[in-house]
């Protein structure tokens, strides 16, 4: 042990020890995630089938665990739970878990080699063992570990050893930091205890009050990369729902309120009184009320102002942008551009986490009023500057305690709530939520208080306190944040239910007992609802949850919300007409609801509705998606509408409200499926000159991943093929749904998929709307009515000329998990899917940009086809063309002795067969034109820097490559002669016509 290294750790961590800020930052919660830990342990224990669903809902309730281990780990728990469950029991059963650390590791490894790195695998484990004892066992994160390892000369002690000696070192250095914690001032309680201490010291700010040479060292000894820039610290170190427009907001506000420089230059603090007031004055007590835009006129109420004010000025222009969704990124950038133009000598270049935040996905739709009103919020950020500076708020305690920033965001003489609301949010995402309007925040507080025991009270900070603890809830049940303008959440608090008829998943098996013969027997479904009282039916789901909360109260809290939900899903939303379903061994029983919720007592159950069942159950195999995926979902009552198509169509006979006709009657909307593309045929393989067996293999690929890429060198053919494969298997009839776009560097998410227009509005001015692209306009046509068994093309050309990230966006999720759905950047309150039914072939020209700058995310995402001159499928393409059409052989030899000229080490700028495919290749004259202003120009390009213009044509020219065909004597001429210049380059013709490519 270095004891100097040691006593400097707990120097710093004596600086930062705050037991109550320690308490709420690292210790509490981590207790409460053991408290559900404990119980999902007591529940794996007993074997009860949701045990992995109530882990992932309670690893997910944390901030613990790498986010792509954990989405492996999902994958894994519910593909496979008989694999993970024993490996599990390694570290929840016997009185030494830790004995078991390695064998865990090697046996969880085994499953993703490549995904569950030992770090990642110890991290997992210290939560598992959280849920055993916290006091004994801290959660491990292996970067903050090993950093720390280092600073206190630890690291040659097995920082990077086996899972046991890793996990084992942090045990020994977190006794090491409790003996050492007395003499030092700090008091901890345990191992737990010492572990908040070490992260928050590794990761952590230093307190405003240090001093500046104290920051230094600090930073100097944790090896922070600190420069000039006062944004280093500016993400949060506890981010809310939407981190990249949170950090940007950070960058400003936290600066802002600790009086350090302005992120956007000048080295001097911007947020002074004396600044903000000459805003309002400039703003708000000369409010020029003309029609010019708000811009305009800030620039003529700004001029004279000294750069400081200039500079606050762009600051809250920013603020006020930054977090909305109706903006376009280019509209936020270019408001604080212009503003910090009026600088002297120009705007400065703006920070990179400022301009990330203006591409961000946005956190809330301000509406038009973000928008009429800019000045008000300009004045009212002003003003509250200057509150803050009168009433001497220590900016730090800001910061770090949102019951004083509510309280000191209403010391401003008058108020304007929205944009109010949108600062609280910024300076505290993570615990205000991103919601602006305050009706909405009093209606969802009003309909999800049950969650929380009621609701606090009515004023401001009550309801936003109450919002916080709701959305922990929720999180904690559903394992994912609550999105309030989404369902399930939406029709809950704006009092609208779902218009249209849903399907529901009723499990027979309820309590251990079988219910489905009673069911069939007696036309009913129920549920058993012993406990529940009598809510009546439409109750809503605070009413449910009093009913649940008062008759379930010796069950636990997380059982007792999720009973909450079925029991609301069964009176409330469930409806005559609905489509319900159980299943019972390898039968799926389908029937339809014909009567409001009732109660009877009854022993088995006391809740239910008739249905008319089906007397003929469907087998459980081969349903179509995605009822498998949902049929999988956890809870005695499912939500099925999704499948509410598919399940029609699996109806064998007539069912009450629809019209007559049998089962699959076309007339009903044919399920969204992967349609079965048709055979490759002897006329195709003739037509494209590739053998029957490639384009099957094609055709399969398509068939089973539904995403492929040609990639190959120029004139391979790649789009062409991609266009014949595609109008082969729509039909001729259905070109229509073939759509082709290409790619470019300037291309982006909005080009591709959907993004704001200037458009004409109806009062004659000009707006902006939302418009899709070719992406959304294809898929919402092959997902229409009529189309969904069809199969439907987008051929994206020169894929690899765009920013697959930048253009592809959150669609890159959609591209690997086809029955998934997203919220999308621009309609965060929508869920989109790709259709099933759309595939999608892109073209990626190798000598354009080598394949293998192509990222890992995308080669996941698709199957790569080389279309390669001298391999695979349109190898001899050339010849077999010829020979079709009776042609002579002399093109083929051309092409075949240029490619054996190029070497093999330059494989990606051999040169395809579509330039001698064409009707003036058939000519000498025309060959020398193709050789001349298409191949010299290209090689050239290819070999610059290694060999001059002159050595390239010397080695590539026609007559150069035709002496390799027939020697050095006269070649015999394609056709008749043309006159040929000094080079053997041909003299000029006609322009060449387009082929393939």
């Amino acid at each position: 042990m270095s004891d100097p290294q040691w006593a400097k750790f707990l120097r710093f961590g004596a600086a930062f020890y705050d037991r109550a800020l320690l308490d709420a930052e690292e210790y509490d919660y981590k207790i409460e995630l053991s408290v559900r830990l404990k119980f999902t342990r007591e529940a794996f224990l007993r074997d009860e089938p949701d045990w992995f669903e109530r882990l992932r809902r309670d690893i997910s309730s944390s901030n613990l665990m790498n986010q792509y281990f954990m989405m492996r780990l999902v994958e894994l728990g519910r593909s496979q739970p008989e694999v993970l469950k024993p490996i599990i029991d390694l570290l929840w059963r016997g009185d030494h878990p830790t004995d078991s650390l390695d064998d865990f590791a090697a046996r969880l490894r085994e499953q993703n080699p490549e995904n569950f790195s030992v770090g990642g695998v110890v991290g997992f484990a210290s939560i598992l063992l959280l849920g055993r004892d916290p006091e004994l066992y801290p959660p491990y994160r292996a970067q903050a570990v090993k950093k720390f390892l280092k600073l206190v000369g630890w690291a040659d002690r097995g920082a990077n050893g086996s899972a046991l000696e890793r996990y084992g070192l942090l045990l020994e250095a977190m006794d090491e930091v409790l003996r050492l914690a007395p003499q030092y001032g700090i008091a901890l309680k345990d191992r737990l205890d010492a572990q908040g201490l070490m992260w928050t010291v590794m990761n952590v700010d230093p307190p405003s009050n240090w001093s500046a040479q104290d920051i230094a060292e600090f930073h100097s000894w944790r090896g922070d990369k600190v420069t000039a820039d006062p944004l280093a610290a500016a993400t949060p170190t506890r981010p809310g729902p939407f981190p990249g427009v949170e950090s940007a907001a950070q960058a400003i506000i936290r600066p802002g309120l600790l009086l350090d420089p302005s992120p956007f230059g000048g080295g001097e603090p911007t947020w002074t009184a004396e600044n903000a007031q000459e805003i309002y004055n400039r703003v708000i007590l000369s409010e020029d009320l003309g029609s010019r835009s708000f811009l305009e006129k800030l620039k003529d109420q700004l001029s004279g102002a000294a750069a400081g004010v200039v500079r606050l000025a762009a600051e809250l222009v920013a603020l006020q942008s930054l977090p909305l969704t109706n903006l376009r990124p280019a509209t936020k950038r270019g408001r604080v551009n212009e503003v910090l133009s009026w600088l002297p000598g120009g705007a400065p270049g703006l920070p990179p986490v400022i301009d990330d935040g203006f591409s961000a996905q946005g956190a809330f739709n301000g509406g038009q009023g973000f928008n009429q009103v800019q000045y008000k919020h300009l004045g009212w950020l002003a003003t509250l500057i200057v509150a803050l500076r009168e009433a001497d708020y220590n900016g730090a305690e800001l910061l770090n305690d949102p019951k004083l920033l509510s309280q000191a965001t209403l010391t401003p003489s008058y108020d304007v709530q929205a944009i109010r609301y949108s600062f609280e949010y910024m300076a505290a995402p993570w615990f205000f939520e991103p919601i602006v309007n305050r009706t909405h925040r009093v209606k969802i507080r009003d309909a999800f208080d049950g969650l929380i025991g009621g609701a606090s009270g009515d004023d401001d900070w009550a309801i936003a306190n109450d919002l916080h603890e709701i959305q922990q809830a929720l999180t904690a049940r559903d394992g994912a944040r609550a999105e309030w303008y989404s369902e399930p959440y939406l029709h809950v608090w704006n009092g609208q239910q779902p218009a249209g008829r849903r399907a529901w998943l009723v499990r027979q098996n309820q309590g251990g007992l079988n219910m489905l013969e009673g069911w069939l027997q007696n036309g009913r479904v129920s549920t058993r609802a012993q406990h529940l009282g009598s809510p009546p039916a439409g109750s809503d789901l605070k009413a449910i949850q009093e009913a649940v909360n008062l008759g379930y109260d010796h069950v636990d809290y997380a059982e007792r919300k999720q009973r909450a939900q079925e029991y609301y899903r069964f009176l409330t939303l469930m409806k005559p007409d609905d489509r319900v379903v159980t299943l019972h061994e390898e039968s799926l029983y389908l029937g339809v609801i014909t009567g409001e919720a009732e109660y009877a007592e009854h022993e088995e159950a006391r809740l239910w509705r008739d249905v008319e069942w089906v007397d003929r159950p469907v087998p459980n195999s081969g349903l179509p998606a995605p009822l498998p995926k949902l049929l999988d979902e956890t809870g005695v009552v499912v939500d099925l509408t999704d499948a509410l198509t598919a399940l029609d169509r699996l109806m064998p006979e007539p069912v009450p409200g629809d019209s007559p006709g049998e089962a699959g009657d076309p007339s009903q909307p044919p399920t969204a499926v992967v349609p079965h593309l048709r055979a490759a045929s002897d006329d195709l393989s003739t037509s494209l000159h590739v053998a029957r067996e490639d384009l099957q293999e094609i055709i399969d690929l398509l068939q089973t991943r539904n995403q492929i890429v040609f990639y190959g060198p120029p004139g391979t053919g790649k789009t062409f093929l991609a266009t014949k494969i595609a109008r082969y298997l729509t039909g001729e009839e259905h070109t229509s749904h073939i759509t082709l776009v290409q790619f470019h560097p300037s291309y982006a998410y909005e080009d591709f998929f959907e993004g704001y227009r200037p458009a004409s509005a109806d009062d004659g001015h000009v707006g902006f709307a939302l418009e899709p692209g070719p992406l959304r306009r294809i898929a919402a046509e092959a997902a229409a009515e009529g189309n969904r068994d069809k199969p439907f093309f987008l051929i994206i050309d020169e894929m690899n000329r765009g920013n697959l990230a930048k253009v592809f966006g959150e669609l890159y999720f959609l591209l690997e998990y086809r029955n998934d759905s997203i919220s999308l950047q621009y309609n965060p309150a929508e869920k989109f899917a790709l259709p099933p039914n759309l595939f999608i072939i892109g073209t990626m020209n190798t000598a354009d940009r080598s394949i293998a700058m192509v990222d890992a995310a995308i080669r996941r995402r698709f199957a790569f086809v080389e279309l390669h001159p001298e391999d695979g499928m349109i190898r001899g393409m050339l010849a077999k063309y010829l020979e079709a059409n009776g042609k002579s052989p002399l093109r083929a030899q051309l092409l075949d002795a240029l490619n054996a000229e190029i070497e093999s080490s330059d494989r990606d700028l051999m040169v395809g067969p579509s330039y001698f495919m064409r009707d003036h290749a058939e000519t000498e004259e025309g060959l020398r034109r193709i050789w001349r202003y298409e191949l010299l120009p290209l090689l050239e390009e290819h070999y610059f820097g290694r060999l001059d213009r002159k050595k390239v044509h010397e080695r590539f020219g026609f007559e150069a490559i035709l002496q390799k065909v027939h020697g050095p004597a006269v070649a015999e001429p394609v056709a008749d002669a043309a006159p040929t210049d000094t080079d053997g380059n041909g003299l000029e013709g006609d322009q060449s016509q387009p082929g393939l490519s």
